[in-house]
């Protein structure tokens, strides 16, 4: 596919449905595995995700996709650790791993990357986050935001700060001396991403603040993917070829530039107008919403009370009632009976 149709696509692919930082790294695989299976003259690649999801096969079902990961389905995926993998050497055109390396522990992380190289035939593809002074910045305000809207440590991002994102540097230079060659391109503008991520955990967790979130989602897939690919970024896209055919893949770096070029930079604040908007909107419903519950408490107050006033009137009659039976039927008679005669003295 050259670049202008792989841009011309970008408003129409499925997977604009997806959470945008879900959308992001699975749309960066799919250009880069796309330039790659043109590099090699084949329109069908033996891929493996190593530590992947069904997701991938979304979004490349015309390559042979195999999933290995240590929690999977044994039906669908290869149930095994990404540091020792069950394939011979060679046994993939490509090897990818997408958001897995930070969930390494990093005593394992070399022997993660060597496995991935050991049975890569021509490219190696590494996207995800690494360290910077920004991104962990970012990581600790999003986790302790999320804690302090939910009162729990987001799983990931728990695991994340535990094991410390891996360093760009030290990856590459695993990679290139192992004898890849390597090209990097920036992925997930790291302001952009915590503040999509923030309005993620602000919305409520309703079915109109899900709704809402998957719109605002969709809309900025649609608008902003392109201009994410640049310095502070979130993720890294590193591409390592074997065999010396990194420089068939160069031109990945280009057409990520096109991209961000073709669509232009969009207005953020916009999309902040628009959830401005919606979260407004949420409020007014969930003041209606509590007026709504306080109008039923009241008239389910008035009814208590109605009932009670019945009640004291029903047993206050009845008190009455047996009272008049009690005068008739005990006192009335003895006002009635004469007096007995007095003796005669």
């Amino acid at each position: 596919m050259e670049s202008s149709e792989l841009l011309l696509s970008a408003p129409h692919l499925p997977g604009l449905d997806h959470p945008f930082d879900r959308f992001q790294r699975h749309r960066d695989v799919q250009i880069v595995v796309t330039r790659m299976a043109a590099a090699l003259g084949r329109a069908r690649l033996r891929v493996l995700d190593v530590g992947g999801v069904e997701l991938t096969q979304q979004f490349i079902p015309e390559h042979d996709i195999v999933v290995t990961n240590l929690t999977c389905d044994p039906l669908s995926s290869v149930q095994s650790s990404g540091a020792a993998l069950p394939f011979a050497d060679q046994s993939f055109d490509v090897v990818l791993t997408v958001d897995t390396l930070e969930h390494i522990p990093p005593a394992d992380r070399e022997d993660f990357l060597a496995e991935m190289v050991r049975v890569a035939k021509h490219f190696v593809l590494i996207t995800g986050p690494f360290a910077s002074p920004i991104n962990d910045e970012a990581e600790r305000l999003l986790d302790d935001y999320i804690y302090t809207t939910t009162g729990q440590h987001h799983y990931f991002l728990a695991e994340h700060l535990k094991f410390g994102l891996p360093v760009l540097h030290t990856t590459v230079a695993q990679l290139e001396g192992s004898g890849c060659q390597s090209i990097i391109v920036p992925s997930g503008y790291t302001p952009r991403w915590l503040t999509m991520m923030l309005l993620r955990f602000t919305l409520p967790d309703t079915e109109y603040g899900r709704r809402t979130n998957a719109w605002l989602e969709k809309v900025y897939n649609h608008q902003f993917y392109w201009a994410d690919h640049c310095e502070p970024s979130y993720r890294q896209i590193v591409v390592a070829a074997k065999q010396g055919d990194i420089g068939a893949v160069q031109d990945v770096v280009d057409l990520f530039a096109e991209g961000k070029t073709a669509f232009g930079e969009p207005e953020f604040d916009h999309l902040l107008a628009l959830w401005q908007a919606t979260s407004v909107r949420q409020a007014l419903a969930d003041y209606e919403q509590i007026i709504a519950n306080l109008q039923a408490q009241h008239t389910q107050m008035e009814a208590r009370i109605s009932g009670l006033e019945s009640g004291y009137f029903m047993r206050t009659m009845a008190k009455l009632h047996s009272l008049r039976q009690w005068v008739r039927d005990a006192v009335i008679p003895t006002l009635r009976e004469p007096s007995p005669p007095e003796a005669h003295r």
